[in-house]
């Protein structure tokens, strides 16, 4: 019991505060620009907590699992000054943007931070061979220098294992460095079936770790940093690409399983800066109900020099909205099958 309870209060503070910087960045920058807010609320549901000012009703709701800022204008055309539909479109887009840049910066700069907390990092320097893969076949040698995998650019540890799980068990040609001398080595990954039943491609090679020095912790940080964002955007492609099925996809509740299963603080904060920037960089998606389907119907409105009539505007929300809640119910179905 305990555990649940101690799981529970994990996932709501991870979910609540990446809903609450959310719609913050939207509430601060609608506020800069004047735009009036009627509602900033956490959650959805019955309203449990509520606070009025003279403009804006501050609210917590019962279900964690969302949240809004309600703009005076932002449905229905308004006469008021500082209703959302008055203000130009480059502040409607830079409040619309706010919320998932706000995401996205503060999961890049927690994972930034982690990373130099770790402060050890594989190179791309040969340490030692494992016996029985691949790299001891060809003669690969302790102090090798793996330079580049199928004429990709190899920087650190992270960029092997990447050209690994992307090569799909095809024969790689490698570029080593030895002794100042480039040489070109072709090689099939060695496969391994895992506890899950899921295959994953090793060279069986054991890279030497980066000194630790401030500059390398700052250097490898900024590397680790780098090829975190971009893989949450190859993850975007691949969804669109096939690469990813929409069974493959994890919900509110895979979310929350995974957040509960996380042991230690630097695993909780991993999460957390995981969920911020899959949040912030899946809201700018143009796909209508999201914040990226909102700024491209801003965009067509710039092009036309007018804005789309109400009830088409509606129907467009509606729709991405229905698609949004049934892509939503079917992941969470999966989620399920998964725990159980």
């Amino acid at each position: 019991m305990i555990g649940f309870i101690f799981s529970a209060v994990k996932i709501i503070i991870l979910l609540g505060f990446l809903i609450f910087i959310h719609e913050g960045g939207h509430f601060l920058v609608a506020k800069l620009c004047k735009v009036k807010v009627n509602e900033f609320a956490i959650g959805f549901g019955p309203v449990i907590w509520k606070h009025r000012t003279q403009e804006t009703k501050y609210a917590l709701r019962l279900i964690p699992l969302g949240g809004f800022v309600s703009m005076e204008g932002e449905v229905e055309n308004s006469d008021d000054k500082g209703a959302f539909c008055n203000a130009s479109i480059p502040r409607r887009i830079a409040i619309v943007v706010a919320g998932a840049f706000v995401n996205i910066v503060f999961g890049l700069m927690v994972y930034f931070i982690l990373m130099i907390t770790i402060g050890t990092y594989g190179t791309n320097e040969v340490e030692s061979i494992l016996d029985g893969y691949v790299a001891q076949e060809v003669g690969i040698q302790s102090g090798d220098k793996i330079i580049e995998i199928n004429n990709k650019k190899i920087k650190n540890k992270y960029d092997v294992t990447k050209s690994l799980n992307n090569s799909k068990n095809q024969t790689l040609n490698v570029v080593i460095l030895r002794e100042g001398n480039e040489l070109e080595l072709s090689m099939k990954p060695t496969e391994v079936q895992n506890s899950d039943k899921t295959i994953s491609y090793y060279l069986g090679i054991v890279f030497r770790r980066a000194e630790d020095t401030i500059s390398n912790r700052l250097y490898y940080a900024l590397i680790e940093t780098k090829d975190f964002s971009l893989s949450i955007v190859d993850n975007l492609k691949e969804m669109f690409t096939g690469g990813i099925s929409v069974d493959q996809m994890m919900g509110p509740v895979g979310i929350s399983q995974t957040v509960a299963q996380t042991s230690g603080l630097k695993e909780f904060i991993y999460m957390l800066a995981l969920i911020s920037l899959s949040l912030g960089v899946t809201n700018l998606l143009p796909i209508p109900a999201l914040d990226g389907g909102k700024i491209l119907i801003l965009l067509i409105e710039a092009i036309r020099r007018k804005p789309l009539k109400e009830g088409t505007e509606a129907s467009i929300q509606l729709v991405g909205f229905s698609i949004l809640i049934a892509l939503s119910l079917y992941v969470t179905y999966n989620d399920i099958l998964r725990i159980f």
